[in-house]
């Protein structure tokens, strides 16, 4: 072992702070141990590890003793400082006499080769830091053994367990006053806001909600129990309109104020009319024909000259009417109430003009035709599968036929005389009317009129509006239908299809009642058949 002091300390060597100046240590070798001092200046320590040539102590003569932890001014400093020899020493805790020897009296610094020697920790994963002895000398303290590299200071395991425990503690009171805040039932709760539109507790297990603190739960449920209230109050008014409208709707439509009515008494029976601004032209079923002055309501003309006449059609010029019976289309001078024309014409029924030529079905025959006439020669005519019955010519809408037994209508095209849309209206049509923009059609058969859009061919629309049903026309929004099995005059809303008023004219118990119609002059014209009169409806 090399007992020269060095003038220099190895690396990794650490010395402690010194109130005066310590002579360098010579290097310690991990293989050797410090030389013993003498027995009357520092206590004999062992080198840890396993050195037997170590001297320890005897346990009879001074037991081990682990020494408190060094004071603050204790502190290893990290670098070699020179000291001031001058300064004073720094004195070392008091011992307990009981278990370690008096300290030696702090004197003169001995030799280098006379320090104390410090126990060295033999963990090897590090251990307690090395300390003094507890009756060495405080300048027994400069010399210090070299630590291992992989060797770390560690704290005091009796603080570090305190310490833990301690901070155990304090989180298990902190959670224990965490859930005794959260059970308190003066804590702050926050109330949910529920949608009024969402029921509660309306089911079984429906949970009741929560009520915020404060809240009057009694005023609250007053207050629901007015709402309720006043709630069934509204229903049942509701209710009552609600029947009354159900009352009102199941009454028969009211019928036309009387003196809106004028009857014509004419001298033969009344079964079709036409109507020009010059006159009113009617006809019965057995050929007779009447003219009407409508300024005066009068009768201007009166002739018997067709066996069974079915259509009339009043021009400016002329009056046309179909004879069935005699299968003729006769042409009336209404100047001199004369026959002017007699055109052959298998089964005539329903006529109308289109421009300067007649457009007649053929209910025999089942054909349509175009009519000159000037020379009385059919122009053109298409076959319509069936039997036609009601003849209707528009400028906007084109030519339209009804089909009695297919239950159809069809159009025709001017210009072709070809069948381009068929559109099922229902059974037996016989009328058929225009307003400004659908047509309507009577559907004798079955009771109802249908509400067509000429464009598409669709039936919009399908009112019932009694027994038999014979022609209808369009007015201001209405449409006015003559129902020949109830002996009534119906008028019914366009738009809506509910029945404004249904007024009886009679006729209907002999057999009669109200079939052609017309409008013109400010009023609506209904021929009464079987009653010899025409009735009048002013607008």
């Amino acid at each position: 072992m090399n007992d020269t002091p060095s003038s220099e300390a190895p690396d990794g060597v650490l010395r402690p702070f010194e109130a005066r100046e310590v002579p360098p240590l010579p290097p310690i070798e991990p293989s050797k141990v410090i030389p013993d001092p003498p027995p009357s200046e520092a206590s004999a320590v062992t080198e840890a590890g396993p050195a037997p040539t170590t001297e320890t102590v005897e346990a009879s003569e001074q037991p081990a003793v682990p020494p408190p932890p060094p004071a603050l001014d204790d502190i290893w400093a990290p670098e070699t400082t020179a000291v001031d020899p001058a300064a004073p020493t720094i004195e070392q805790p008091a011992i307990d006499p009981s278990v370690a020897p008096e300290p030696e009296p702090v004197g003169e610094a001995p030799a280098p080769d006379e320090a104390a020697v410090v126990e060295e920790s033999g963990d090897s994963d590090g251990g307690e830091p090395p300390v003094a002895t507890p009756d060495a000398p405080p300048d027994a303290l400069a010399p210090m053994i070299e630590a291992p590299a992989n060797e770390t200071i560690t704290m005091n395991r009796t603080a570090f367990l305190t310490g833990l425990g301690v901070l155990v503690l304090a989180v298990v009171a902190l959670a224990f006053l965490w859930r005794s805040a959260d059970s308190d039932g003066d804590s702050l709760t926050v109330a949910r806001e529920v949608p009024t539109s969402a029921p509660v507790g309306d089911g079984p297990g429906d949970p009741t909600p929560p009520t915020a603190p404060g809240v009057d739960t009694a005023a609250t449920d007053a207050e629901i129990a007015d709402l309720n209230s006043a709630l069934a109050l509204t229903q049942a008014e509701v209710a009552g309109l609600q029947s009354e409208v159900d009352e009102l709707r199941s009454r028969p439509a009211p019928a036309l104020p009387g003196e809106r009515l004028r009857r014509i008494v004419v001298s033969a029976d009344a079964k079709f009319v036409s109507a020009q601004p010059e006159s009113i032209a009617v006809v019965g079923a057995f050929g007779g024909v009447t003219l009407i002055n409508p300024a005066t309501n009068q009768v201007v003309a009166n002739s018997n000259v067709a066996n069974a006449a079915t259509r009339v059609l009043r021009t400016p010029t002329s009056v046309w009417l179909t004879n069935y019976a005699d299968n003729q289309i006769l042409q009336i001078d209404p100047g001199t109430n004369t026959v002017a024309t007699v055109i052959p014409f298998p089964g005539p029924d329903g006529i109308d003009k289109d421009g300067g030529t007649l457009i007649v079905a053929s209910f025999d025959g089942g054909f349509v035709a175009r009519v000159d006439p000037g020379s009385g020669e059919v122009v053109q005519r298409v076959d319509v599968g069936g039997s036609p019955t009601a003849i209707l010519s528009s400028p906007d809408h084109g030519l339209w036929a009804t089909v009695f037994d297919t239950g159809e209508l069809v159009q025709i095209d001017r210009d072709s005389f070809e069948i381009t849309q068929r559109v099922l209206v229902g059974a037996g049509p016989v009328g058929i009317g225009l307003d400004a923009t659908h047509l309507w059609v009577a559907n004798n058969d079955e009771g109802t009129i249908a509400k067509v859009d000429p464009s598409t061919g669709e039936v919009v629309m399908t009112v019932v509006v009694g027994a038999e049903p014979t022609e209808l026309v369009s007015v201001e929004g209405s449409v006015w239908v003559t129902v020949t099995g109830d002996g009534n005059l119906v008028q019914v809303d366009a738009a809506s299809g509910e029945i404004i008023t249904r007024t009886p004219l009679g006729g209907a118990s002999a057999g009669g009642g109200p079939t052609g119609i017309a409008v013109g002059s400010g009023a609506i014209w209904v021929a009464m058949q079987g009653e010899q009169s025409v009735v009048r409806i002013d607008l």
